[in-house]
């Protein structure tokens, strides 16, 4: 893609497509034909605010979710903060907790929380943490950043906690918690990738 290509030279914008193009009308998706937000299962707000009056239109009805899955799914009654997992500059899946050059850069698991949630709960940098989900916990060091704000969603202040994934019960760095005991089951409808990077958890000093 050229930002300075003419429109007559044929160069899309949208590579992943065929004809380089957007497309408004999503053919052949599960969950087409038009495109839609949907919120996570586990959702902070609790309301699809682009269509607030349709509550089957919270989440994606076409998503896979078997019916034991369902009703493990916490409430933000209980579970007030948005999480999500995600991997580190120096990190390739789970593989390189077995590289001792990556477990001396990164050797022990720890969650992320912004300043403004540390000081409501009481936790400073360094502490023990235990985060839980309606599924499980994970109890690791907590790194307090400037970088984690609370995000102002529908007049409410919703706060997230970040959970790197790569630990676990096995490899030359520490042993941790598996990031993805807390995660929900839910299945993309179109691509069934899970739905691990939005989901509700708790935090506490452990």
């Amino acid at each position: 893609m050229r930002p300075n290509a003419a429109p007559e030279e044929g160069v899309g914008s949208f590579i992943m497509n065929p004809e380089g193009v957007a497309r408004l009308h999503a053919v052949g998706m599960a969950d087409g034909p038009f495109p839609e937000h949907y919120e996570p299962f586990e959702s902070p707000v609790g309301v699809n605010l682009m269509c607030p009056n349709n509550p089957k239109a919270v989440s994606n009805p076409a998503a896979r979710v078997f019916k034991g899955d369902m009703e493990a799914f916490g409430k933000k009654e209980e579970f007030p903060y948005a999480a999500t997992t995600y991997r580190l500059t120096e990190h390739h899946h789970f593989w390189t907790k077995h590289a001792k050059s990556n477990a001396i850069v990164q050797p022990a698991p720890f969650v992320e929380i912004g300043e403004e949630l540390a000081k409501e709960k009481g936790i400073r940098q360094g502490d023990k943490v235990r985060v839980k989900s309606n599924r499980g916990e994970v109890i690791a060091a907590c790194v307090v950043t400037k970088r984690m704000k609370g995000l102002d969603v529908n007049g409410k202040k919703v706060h997230h906690v970040g959970i790197p994934i790569h630990w676990g019960f096995k490899g030359v760095t520490q042993n941790g918690y598996l990031a993805n005991a807390l995660t929900p089951y839910v299945g993309d409808a179109n691509s069934q990738t899970p739905e691990f990077k939005a989901f509700l958890v708790n935090i506490e000093k452990a």
